[in-house]
């Protein structure tokens, strides 16, 4: 097994390796560790952002395009090593290989692509009532990303942050520090001048907290927990800096009457149980007209076979163990607690599975018989957990997909796409995708929620106008 050493983090195109303590980096198939990270700290977030400030000036001033051949570059880059950056993702978080492939290397450099050429045909320049809108890099801006999906939560930020001219500095999940450290090896390999990405390794209290508080920064972009979300916020808050938050989702899967339920019940089962349920659009609640409940519970025990748990790097595994213990124990102390708010299993046995003699495994669970306010219900679980959900008439079901304090994400599966929209356009959700139309298979449309799910967007031209400030020249 590899074993690669503490995480350095990039100051000024510069790789450091952080003194003092460091936390092991485990591998949640094999429980065993492969490295470990350190706190950058507030100190070396310091010199961080002022190597991203000293590179601004320059690198804004970088044309267009010459900016944005470099992420291309990246992305021929992405497309050389994915498998490298696949395993390695699988190994820091327990992402089926195949999953990974597709996810961490396939979509980051669509992404990538995708980005520069809308900053090509971006309107950087442009006459409004007699005056010259000029659109430039809002400045130093702080990228702070999870592990569920490390690599493309990365590029989905840097990406549009460096074609508008910011400088960046990033800090990864400290669960997921190594995938950083190859990505933006690629981005130096690609030709990124020193100073315009920079990285620091660590917690969120300490260097992610000193990072958001930092007064040089233009920009905040941070996905994570609602929790830590509002910290972030508040952090940024204290300096006026704009952030974009993308933040949790208990997103609903609405099956119309109308829906052919075999292929509808296939697709909300994937959405909701992809990555293990660690995705914050995962559609973890499956809304179904009563009368056919008996139908639906059918399909998915014949549909939750496929969801095979097991090694990452086999290639008939599905599921994956859950990123950590820590999470898998959250996982279950949710089941349980459904179990006793009088939900019934309809599958998974809420223990541990124990298809190995390690993994943090839980298996695939699908519960029924949930009164509206229970927590299995209303709260994130991000686990291989769904819920079903009952509605009388289609009323009845938008109120229970808009009966959430997330609007991330939502689904429709119906065989009239005219009442499909409809409908969604009644729903509380930043996306929704009808009849199984993947977020990933359009790279350039802008993801973000409302409610508890943050503000802002990220991907597409609004991701792009995310890292930019407008000054208006009127003669």
């Amino acid at each position: 097994m590899t074993e690669h050493g503490r995480a350095q983090y990039l100051i000024g195109g510069e790789w450091i390796t952080p003194p003092g303590d460091g936390v092991a980096v485990i591998d949640p198939y094999t429980e065993q560790r492969i490295g470990e990270v350190a706190e950058s700290g507030p100190e070396a977030v310091h010199a961080a952002v002022s190597a991203a400030d000293k590179a601004l000036t320059n690198w804004s001033d970088t044309p267009v395009e010459e900016r944005v051949a470099m992420l291309d570059r990246v992305a021929d880059d992405l497309d050389r090593d994915r498998d490298r950056i696949a395993e390695l993702v699988s190994r820091e978080m327990g992402m089926p290989l195949a999953l990974s492939r597709v996810t961490q290397s396939e979509l980051p450099a669509s992404v990538l692509r995708a980005t520069a050429q809308l900053a090509r045909q971006f309107p950087w320049s442009q006459k409004i009532d007699g005056a010259t809108l000029e659109r430039g890099a809002a400045g130093v801006v702080a990228a702070i990303t999870p592990w569920n999906f490390p690599i493309h939560q990365i590029v989905a930020k840097v990406a549009a942050a460096l074609a508008a001219g910011c400088t960046v500095v990033l800090k990864p999940s400290e669960m997921t520090p190594f995938d950083a450290n190859a990505l933006a090896s690629l981005f130096l390999e690609a030709g990124c001048p020193r100073g315009v990405l920079n990285t620091v390794t660590g917690t969120g209290p300490i260097t992610g907290a000193a990072l958001a508080a930092h007064p040089g920064l233009g920009h905040v972009s941070f996905t994570g927990s609602v929790g830590a979300g509002r910290a972030v916020a508040g952090l940024a808050a204290h300096t006026l800096t704009r952030c974009t938050l993308e933040l949790g989702g208990k997103s609903p899967a609405l099956l119309l009457p109308d829906a052919d339920l075999d292929t509808a019940v296939a697709g909300a089962i994937s959405s909701g149980l992809v990555n293990s349920g660690q995705a914050c659009n995962a559609t973890s609640r499956i809304l179904v007209p009563v009368d056919a409940l008996a139908d639906v519970e059918s399909l998915v025990h014949k549909h939750i076979e496929r969801y095979t748990l097991g090694d990452p790097s086999d290639s008939g595994t599905r599921l994956g163990p859950l990123a950590s213990q820590r999470q898998r124990n959250r996982v279950l102390g949710y089941i349980a607690d459904a179990v006793e708010a009088g939900g019934t299993l309809l599958t998974g046995s809420g223990k541990p599975s124990q298809i190995s003699e390690h993994g943090y495994f839980v298996d695939p669970t699908v519960i029924t018989g949930l009164p509206e306010d229970a927590q299995a219900v209303r709260e994130e679980i991000f686990g291989p957990v769904i819920v079903i959900q009952t509605y009388t008439n289609t009323d009845d079901a938008v109120r229970l997909a808009n009966d959430c304090d997330y609007g991330l994400s939502a689904e429709i599966w119906s065989t009239d796409v005219d009442e499909a929209k409809t409908v969604a356009s009644r729903l509380h959700a930043g996306q929704v995708k009808i009849n199984g139309v993947r977020t990933r298979s359009r790279p350039a449309v802008p993801f973000g929620g409302r409610k508890n799910s943050g503000y802002g967007r990220e991907l597409g031209t609004l991701g792009l106008e995310e890292f930019t400030e407008v000054r208006a020249v009127m003669a």
